[in-house]
């Protein structure tokens, strides 16, 4: 218990030295206002001039990141359009070539057939050899 009394005495010995220092500090004469404005107005000059930079420069890099943003979604536009033009060209390129393959296989199909109809009838053949022959004659 003795031990508690004694960091509570300590306790409040230190915040009142602490509260009394602050008290003093506050009563500690300040430079004269004039002295201290005067030194300070190139500086506060200064410091506006850097501001107004500043802005000027925000203002710039604002005006650029509007216009890269701009031409980044003007050539994003551009870009699809592109890529649409490109897909369509290839499937009618495609749609093409699957008929150029059609029309060569029923040609192939028709040959086929017709070699073997020619096979089928090989006499019907030697028969017109021997008709047009006698045809050229007379």
């Amino acid at each position: 218990m003795r031990i508690i009394k004694l960091l509570f005495v300590s306790m409040l010995m230190i915040g009142v030295t602490g509260y009394s220092g602050a008290a003093l500090q506050a009563q500690q004469p300040t430079p004269s206002s004039d002295i201290g404005m005067k030194d300070m107005k190139p500086q506060m000059e200064q410091m506006r001039m850097q501001m107004e930079q500043m802005r000027t420069q925000m203002a710039q890099l604002q005006v650029l990141m509007k216009d890269s943003m701009d031409k980044m979604a003007a050539a994003d536009a551009a870009m699809k359009t592109h890529m649409e033009t490109e897909q369509a060209s290839m499937k009618s390129q495609m749609a093409l070539q699957q008929a150029v393959i059609d029309h060569l296989q029923t040609m192939n199909d028709h040959m086929q057939s017709m070699a073997d109809r020619m096979s089928a009838m090989p006499d019907a053949m030697d028969m017109n050899k021997k008709t047009g022959a006698k045809m050229k004659k007379e």
